[in-house]
C-alpha cells in the first residue's frame, strides 16, 4: 500500500478517508470496507471503542503523505445501518434514522469518546465526519448531535445542492457535484473562504464530460485539475482513485451489483503506476498550483489577480464543458484548446 499512497500523495491527494463502520458505502466494489473502530456494547448499556486499526492507519497515510485531513465515514451510510458487537462477540447491523434516541445512544457515546482519542493524539483539528449527498434534514440533526456531543469537531459533505441550503448548519468543508454547477453556487465561494472553510467540487460516473474515463481525452482530466482554482474552488475531488475492478490491468470494466463506467472507480494501478489519466489530471493539478502562486503574486503588487483568472477561464465555462460547448457532443478539441491557454499563462515570462 505504501508505493500507491504516496503515489496519490504526490499527485496532491490531500485527505485520508477512514471508516466509523462497517461498509458505510454499502458494497459496492469489489473490496468491502469494513470498520476502523470496533464497537462493543457492555451488558450494562455502555460502549466500549478500540482504536487500534484507525491509529495505525493514520500513521501510516501520514507518513506516506497522505492525511491532512481525515474524512471519517460516516454517521449517514448507506441505508442507515449501524454495526456493533456484543461482548460475546455476536456482530449486529440495525437501521438507525437521524434524530431517533437509538442514533443518539449510538453515535453520543462514541462522539464524546473519539473525540477526547482525536486530541489526545493531536488530530482533532484535523478530523471531519464525512457525509454523502444527504439532504438538510439529515444533516441538520446529525450536525446538531456532534455540536452538542463533540463541539468544534467538523464536518464535511458532498452534496447535490448549494451551501446556502444549509445556511444554518457549520460545515466546513463542502463538494458540490460538478454536473449541480451554477452561478449562485460560485458567489459563496468567497464568504466561505473567508471563513476559513474549504469549497470543492467533484466528478464521479454521473458526468460523461468532463472526466476521466477511459475513453476521455486527457484534456478533460488537465480541465478538472486546472479549472478549479481559476474560478474560485480550493480543489477537486474524484471517485475513485484506487477501487479496483477484477482485473485491472487487463480489463477496466467494473461489474458487480454496480456497473460503473470503465475506468470510473481507479486511477492508479495496483503496484502504484499512475495511468495516463491521473497524470493529465496531476498536470492539470499542477498548473493550478502555478497559478495560485501567480496569483498570490500579483495581489502583493494590487494586481486583479482573481480577475485574471476568471478571464482565462471564460471561454471554458462549466457549463459549456458539460453540454460539450454547445456541440452534441463533447468535443475534445475544446479541452485541448484550455489546456494550451493555461499552459501557455503558466509558462509565459513575466
Amino acid at each position: 500500500m505504501e508505493p500507491i499512497y504516496r503515489a496519490l500523495a504526490e499527485c496532491s491527494c490531500k485527505a485520508l478517508t477512514v471508516t466509523l463502520l462497517d461498509l458505510p458505502w454499502n458494497h459496492q466494489c469489489y473490496d468491502g470496507y469494513y470498520t476502523m473502530i470496533e464497537r462493543v456494547k457492555k451488558a450494562d448499556g455502555t460502549w466500549a471503542f478500540d482504536y487500534t486499526v484507525f491509529d495505525e492507519y493514520v500513521e501510516f497515510g501520514r507518513k506516506c503523505g497522505l492525511g491532512r485531513d481525515i474524512h471519517c465515514y460516516s454517521m449517514c451510510p448507506w441505508g442507515y445501518r449501524v454495526t456493533w458487537k456484543d461482548e460475546s462477540g455476536k456482530s449486529y447491523r440495525v437501521k438507525m434514522l437521524p434524530g431517533t434516541p437509538e442514533f443518539e445512544d449510538y453515535w453520543g457515546a462514541f462522539l464524546v469518546d473519539f473525540a477526547k482519542h482525536l486530541k489526545k493524539k493531536g488530530w482533532f483539528n484535523d478530523t471531519y465526519i464525512a457525509m454523502d449527498e444527504r439532504g438538510p434534514d439529515e444533516v441538520r440533526k446529525i450536525v446538531n448531535l456532534i455540536q452538542a456531543k463533540a463541539p468544534g469537531l467538523k464536518v464535511a459533505a458532498c452534496g447535490k445542492t448549494k451551501p446556502s441550503l444549509f445556511a444554518d448548519i457549520q460545515i466546513e468543508n463542502f463538494c458540490l457535484g460538478f454536473i449541480h454547477l451554477r452561478d449562485h453556487f460560485l458567489s459563496e465561494l468567497k464568504p466561505r473562504r473567508e471563513k476559513g472553510f474549504i469549497t470543492t467540487f467533484y466528478v464521479c460516473g454521473s458526468a460523461l464530460t468532463p472526466n476521466t474515463f477511459m475513453f476521455s481525452h486527457p484534456a478533460e482530466g488537465f480541465y478538472l485539475g486546472a479549472y478549479p482554482v481559476m474560478i474560485g474552488f480550493d480543489g477537486f475531488l474524484r471517485w475513485a482513485a484506487n477501487s479496483w475492478p477484477k482485473d485491472p490491468y487487463v480489463d477496466a470494466s467494473y461489474k458487480t451489483e454496480k456497473s460503473w463506467v470503465n475506468g470510473d472507480v481507479y486511477l492508479i494501478y495496483p503496484n502504484a503506476e499512475l495511468s495516463p489519466r491521473l497524470i493529465a489530471l496531476r498536470a492539470g493539478v499542477v498548473a493550478a498550483e502555478k497559478m495560485r502562486i501567480l496569483a498570490d503574486e500579483a495581489k502583493k503588487k494590487g494586481e486583479l489577480a482573481d480577475e485574471t483568472l476568471k478571464y482565462l477561464a471564460g471561454p471554458y465555462y462549466y457549463r459549456d464543458a458539460i453540454r460539450g460547448f454547445g456541440k452534441q457532443k463533447p468535443c475534445a478539441v475544446d479541452f485541448v484548446e484550455f489546456r494550451r491557454m493555461v499552459e501557455e499563462f503558466v509558462n509565459s515570462d513575466r
